[in-house]
């Protein structure tokens, strides 16, 4: 018979169905539901949870109760993640969502002790974030045609993403009534962690908005959202995706162009020019300041190609 660890390699992250019998699925109905209606997680981390969970709920396959998981059970399991060669980043995912899983059960008193004491995420690299220059930019945005409704749309979208910083679900998700033209700002709602926030738009990024909101009066008169498309639905994700690979092929921008990288490119292009820190934190709606210090190791390697071309012994 088959022991956890040789189950593994014939289940890992392959999309199987969770079986009825399994003993588990109950907590991890209880705690999805958690997740959903307590923690206010997005949709994105609570399917990203739950699918690790199944993983390792059918790695324990043959267990009869969570009380019967010790530390090394959840050891084994974490080295075996290791061997299948999955990425440091997904194996910490699976500890945070084994960490998260067990303080529920704990909490409502299904296990006594919790084995995820002491449990340590694998330390990774960070991946230094990627951006597009000014030029490569003003390239892509060109290469939209404003001779069409949708080349409006386009570029208002674009110059959206990089002016205000937004996230792709928070430009595809943006309502009429979110947008300040006036007062030239733009609320977030329910952004990433469920908080509302106000970010920025520029004079270059509010024209082409004008433009395109005169040019889609008809259209967005029913409509509650900002960006629609032909058929008057909300842009998806993919969509805007699709899109902007069109845009930097056309522009001839060798970079890999992602929604993503024009919120990178925004942040670079801020902590570059001046802007502090905190400022810039606040507009991309982080949490911590760590995260938006990911940045400055961008700038360095920025900051010091400027110092070698203008110090008079930069090169020396």
């Amino acid at each position: 018979m088959l022991g956890p660890k040789d189950r593994a390699s014939s289940f890992f992250y392959v999309r199987i169905p969770f079986m009825d019998i399994n003993p588990y699925q109950r907590y991890l109905e209880l705690f999805v539901t958690h997740l959903k209606a307590e923690r206010g997680l997005s949709i994105n981390t609570v399917c990203s949870y739950e699918r690790d969970l199944k993983n390792f709920l059918v790695y324990l396959e043959g267990m009869n109760t969570v009380t019967g998981i010790e530390r090394k059970v959840l050891h084994d399991y974490l080295v075996k993640l290791y061997e299948l060669g999955l990425e440091p980043r997904s194996i910490a995912r699976s500890v945070s969502a084994l960490k998260t899983f067990f303080a529920f059960l704990l909490r409502e008193s299904f296990i006594k002790d919790d084995p995820c004491v002491n449990l340590k995420s694998p330390r990774f690299a960070k991946n230094l974030p990627s951006a597009l220059s000014v030029q490569e930019i003003d390239l892509i945005f060109n290469s939209v045609d404003l001779d069409t409704w949708e080349g409006v749309r386009d570029r208002a979208m674009l110059e959206l993403l990089y002016a205000s910083g937004l996230r792709v679900s928070e430009l595809t998700g943006l309502k009429k009534d979110d947008v300040n033209l006036e007062q030239g700002f733009i609320v977030v709602r329910a952004g990433k962690g469920g908080k509302d926030r106000m970010t920025l738009m520029g004079e270059s990024a509010k024209k082409y908005v004008l433009i395109y909101l005169e040019k889609s009066s008809d259209r967005l008169q029913n409509n509650e959202y900002f960006f629609i498309t032909r058929r008057n639905k909300n842009f998806t994700r993919q969509g805007l995706w699709l899109k902007i690979k069109e845009y930097a092929q056309k522009a001839g921008v060798e970079k890999k162009v992602y929604p993503h990288i024009f919120r990178h490119s925004f942040a670079t292009h801020m902590l570059e020019g001046g802007a502090d820190l905190r400022a810039i934190q606040t507009l991309l709606g982080h949490s911590s300041i760590t995260t938006t210090e990911v940045y400055t190791h961008v700038c360095s390697d920025f900051l010091k190609e400027e110092y070698q071309r203008f110090h008079p012994k930069g090169n020396t």
